[in-house]
């Protein structure tokens, strides 16, 4: 099975699997949406290094503006006992913070592999308040989505993100380029 497949069964020993997965510390990704388990593997390296290279340039813009930064598997929990995701990054306000993760956020980041479940979230992060969400590809082309009115996420043209205060471009390369007033980066 490849990455960028989700596991949805129905298990007669679902709940033992769920305990090996969990001893094993395979668990750190899986999500469980309004009580059904989503079993995600352990992501590809140019996954982890693309969210890495992501972290270190976009920590410093969240601290700047006061909020909480999350780059280890700290979820967004609707109800802790059977509802959350788990994006790659959150950036969250001080008062979002929970013992478990997070209620809500600034923004949350997905790096996107093919076939995973980035946009399956959108309704779960809206419902939560989460004011933007920014889906990276592995190529660096970047989706910036900010919360509209009506409740649903509205793809922002210019890549500036209100909620760290950056813009995001793809460049050559392709690079996505990440730019703030007094400074820039690529990764």
């Amino acid at each position: 099975m490849m990455y960028t497949e989700v596991v949805r069964a129905v298990m007669a020993d679902a709940e033992l699997t769920i305990a090996q997965r969990q001893r094993l510390g395979l668990d750190k990704l899986d999500e469980l949406w309004d009580g059904v388990w989503h079993l995600v593997n352990p992501p590809k390296r140019w996954h982890g290094e693309l969210n890495t290279e992501l972290l270190l340039v976009l920590a410093p813009r969240a601290a700047a503006k006061g909020l909480k930064r999350y780059g280890d598997a700290t979820g967004v929990y609707g109800d802790v006992e059977k509802n959350w995701r788990i994006p790659d990054q959150v950036y969250a306000r001080p008062e979002d913070g929970i013992e478990e993760g997070v209620t809500g956020a600034e923004l949350v980041v997905e790096v996107r592999s093919p076939g995973d479940e980035t946009y399956e979230k959108l309704p779960f992060y809206a419902e939560r308040g989460v004011t933007e969400v920014l889906i990276v590809h592995q190529d660096r082309r970047f989706e910036l989505r900010r919360l509209g009115r009506e409740g649903a996420y509205e793809v922002v043209e210019d890549g500036a993100s209100e909620a760290l205060g950056v813009t995001f471009s793809t460049g050559a390369g392709p690079k996505l380029r990440i730019a703030w007033e007094g400074g820039s980066a690529e990764v």
